[in-house]
């Protein structure tokens, strides 16, 4: 998902769900041993009974105090190995730091509160910063280490910790495939990866899976929500094989940071070698290999396509936007307040920065981050017609939406359909109950759905698996 858009939907800064507690290696066998996270660091809660009310008090009170006195690395010695593992301690520092930039500096801590509701025992520590109050919602294990940290204004609650953890879906068949752990890309941002192979010789077409900007894992995850890990073993269990891989962003995320990154760095350059690794893989029809993206990997797909110059037979997009991000937040903010999911105090930082992005001068860009990007990267995306190049790609491209989706609407959508109007090699469907991540829903789409634990819809599959076994095969 979109790194802007997912600040949108759940409010949230440097708060990443906790780990699984079980990691799969492929669809048939668990790991048999613990997953190790960077530094060495085995990715094991340690045993015990949970903690007393007194402990969470004291301990709510002790994260508040690191806070207040701004010493984001003493919160981060806190941390579990867990989330370590997925929020390295310059990560948790960059965000928040971030939070203060907007709202700033954090001047009282209240007292924690008890929440019990929850999967686990937690605290919410209130946090009065100079302009706005914010929470910060704590999760620890039996010895007082932090696996969960949270942070959203007053006016939104923080995410809860998963209700559930990931299951896969029904049409996942692990007997039809294996996952393989790759390696790619090239130096010196070589990625982990796997690779979701079809049983037998092949060859197979291929799907390289390309996320939204953000450090993203190989899965996507969102919250409670796998997306790419749902498509890999989905349409492998159909006889398609599937490439996805950890962001650069994710891996490398510290040296980018002080590097001048667009989406070429961030993106592109990474889903072309995808495709690269693909071509060398004899199991893969070389003639078949598409690009899918989601998000604003779905916006960037048509790029990466002419990126690889001719390796590509045709691209899929999910929610992927046709229009300026200041138009996406405006309406993104508008939708949340109308749902009373947020309050106009709390959206307006996010509509502050993005008019200013709409402001920014190529010829005299601003220095400093605007939703947590640089200007070049925000005047780089601009200059790029996702819809237009797909026309002249002339590629085959097949576009969904999901009806309830409020963070890529059918306002994107329709930006797809007339830049494409009369093109026989485009595509277009909608799916009226899924969100944006395609889990299906009722009602109004809502935040807090991201937290709660689902599965791509299997239609969304169908048609995937059914549109990229139909592109004609080449000798």
């Amino acid at each position: 998902m979109n790194a802007v858009l997912t600040v949108l939907a759940v409010s949230l800064l440097a708060s990443p769900p906790p780990a699984p507690k079980a990691q799969v290696q492929s669809p048939a066998s668990p790991l048999s041993h613990p997953v190790i996270g960077p530094g060495g660091s085995a990715n094991v809660e340690p045993p015990g009974p949970p903690p007393t009310a007194e402990a969470l008090i004291k301990w709510g009170n002790e994260i508040g105090a690191l806070l207040l006195k701004g010493d984001t690395d003493g919160v981060a010695l806190r941390f579990a190995p867990s989330l370590v593992a997925i929020l390295p301690p310059w990560r948790f520092g960059q965000g928040w730091h971030g939070i203060e930039d907007r709202n700033g500096r954090l001047r009282s801590v209240g007292d924690p509160e008890l929440k019990t509701s929850t999967r686990e025992p937690a605290v919410v520590v209130p946090l009065q910063l100079e302009r706005n109050e914010w929470r910060a919602l704590l999760v620890f294990n039996s010895l007082g280490q932090l696996t969960t940290i949270r942070f959203a204004p007053a006016t939104m609650a923080p995410a809860l910790p998963l209700a559930a953890d990931w299951v896969a879906p029904a049409y996942v068949n692990p007997k039809k495939f294996r996952d393989v752990d790759v390696r790619l890309g090239y130096s010196p941002w070589v990625l982990l990866g796997a690779l979701s192979l079809p049983a037998g010789k092949g060859p197979f077409p291929a799907v390289v899976l390309v996320h939204g900007s953000g450090p993203n894992d190989q899965d996507e995850t969102v919250g409670a929500v796998k997306p790419f890990r749902d498509l890999a073993w989905g349409l492998a269990s159909q006889g398609i094989a599937v490439l996805r891989y950890e962001k650069r962003t994710r891996t490398y995320g510290e040296k980018m940071s002080k590097l001048p990154v667009t989406v070429k760095e961030e993106v592109i350059d990474d889903a072309v070698a995808g495709v690269d690794f693909l071509l060398e893989n004899d199991a893969v029809d070389k003639t078949r290999i598409v690009v899918l993206g989601h998000s604003l990997g779905g916006t960037l797909a048509p790029r990466i396509a002419a990126a690889a110059k001719g390796k590509v037979a045709g691209v899929v997009v999910m929610a992927g936007p046709t229009r300026s991000i200041a138009d996406v937040v405006e309406e993104q903010t508008a939708y949340l307040v109308a749902v009373g999911a947020a309050t106009e105090e709390a959206v307006a930082p996010m509509r502050a920065e993005a008019r200013k992005i709409r402001a920014i001068d190529p010829k005299k860009p601003p220095e400093g981050m605007l939703l947590n990007a640089p200007a070049g990267y925000w005047i780089d995306l601009a200059s790029y017609d996702a819809a237009a190049t797909a026309r002249k790609n002339g590629l085959p491209i097949l576009i969904l939406q999901g009806d309830r989706d409020y963070m890529v609407t059918a306002k994107d959508l329709e930006g797809w359909k007339k830049a494409l109007d009369g093109a026989s090699f485009a595509r277009f469907q909608t799916f009226p109950e899924a969100n944006h991540l395609f889990v299906n829903g009722q009602g109004k789409s809502m935040p807090s759905e991201y937290q709660m634990a689902g599965n791509v819809s299997g239609q969304v599959v169908d048609v995937i698996a059914e549109w990229v076994k139909g592109l004609p095969a080449g000798k």
